[in-house]
């Protein structure tokens, strides 16, 4: 039995030592091998961050599906122009449905995006901005809502608008609008208009001049729901041409809003009831 116990015993000092020495051998140091130049780069961006005087303004509240995402960046000598301007969405609970989005500057030192988060909870948001010398960096943490709309209750929906001639214009030909000084036809083929197959959408805009292609967006009035937008291209006969799908709605609403954006600002809208 004493034979025994020392047998286990010397067993258990071999093998400690072999794992100290195997230790001992494989030991590298830390993994970042540019840890002190990797911390040193951000201790100096951020102290030129102050130097700058750099304040950035982001909302602390978002909403699951749309929102119209704006920042405000600054310095100590104004609003900072010019920059490249990104934002990273990230889900706490994991990566499905992380995204980033490129926000454009409207007014000097305000820039923009549409960004839509899949769903509600916790996310994380990283806000870089580059400019010259300046590389700016936010990072917070903030709870994406289940949804509200201008009547205040959380996923309500909003009466729609009436549909043009009851919804069956589109379904009959081309239904033309008048915006300002332009003349806007769409039609949408084949007909019946149809959820959940290819159609082809023809605009013709009497009176545009400009070199800018228009484009459709696909929406269903007062539903909050995902980018649906058609890509127009200019046919030899002057028309302006693009292939798309109206989705089918779970709730089983069939009314749908096609809106033809012409550049310079004009927006046309068409209401129609799709075909199930």
């Amino acid at each position: 039995m004493k034979k025994l116990i020392c047998g286990i015993y010397a067993a258990f000092a071999i093998l400690l030592g072999l794992s100290l020495y195997a230790a001992g051998r494989s030991y590298d140091g830390l993994v970042e091998e540019n840890y002190y130049l990797r911390a040193t780069g951000y201790l100096a961006e951020r102290e030129r961050e102050e130097r700058a005087g750099l304040s950035i303004s982001v909302p602390q509240s978002l909403e699951k599906g749309h929102n119209r995402f704006s920042a405000a960046i600054s310095t100590s000598s104004g609003p900072l122009r010019g920059a490249k301007v990104t934002l990273a969405a990230m889900r706490i609970s994991g990566v499905n449905g992380d995204r980033k989005f490129t926000l454009a500057e409207g007014n000097p030192g305000s820039y923009a995006a549409d960004v839509f988060l899949p769903a509600e909870g916790e996310w994380m948001f990283r806000l870089e901005a580059e400019s010259g010398a300046i590389r700016a960096q936010k990072r917070w943490i903030a709870a994406a809502g289940a949804g509200e709309t201008a009547h205040g209750g959380k996923d309500a929906v909003l009466p729609p608008p009436q549909s043009d001639c009851g919804g069956q214009a589109l379904h009959a030909g081309p239904v033309t609008k008048s915006a300002g000084d332009l003349t806007v036809t769409l039609d949408i083929a084949p007909k019946p208009v149809t959820a959940m197959r290819e159609l082809l959408f023809t605009v013709e805009i009497a009176g545009y001049d400009g070199h800018g292609l228009p484009w459709i967006d696909l929406s269903m009035p007062g539903m909050r729901m995902p980018p649906n937008r058609v890509g127009l291209r200019k046919g030899g006969d002057g028309r302006f041409r693009g292939k798309g799908v109206i989705v089918r709605c779970g709730s089983g609403a069939r009314t749908w809003a096609a809106t033809v954006s012409v550049p310079g600002g004009t927006e046309v809208a068409y209401t129609f009831d799709v075909v199930r």
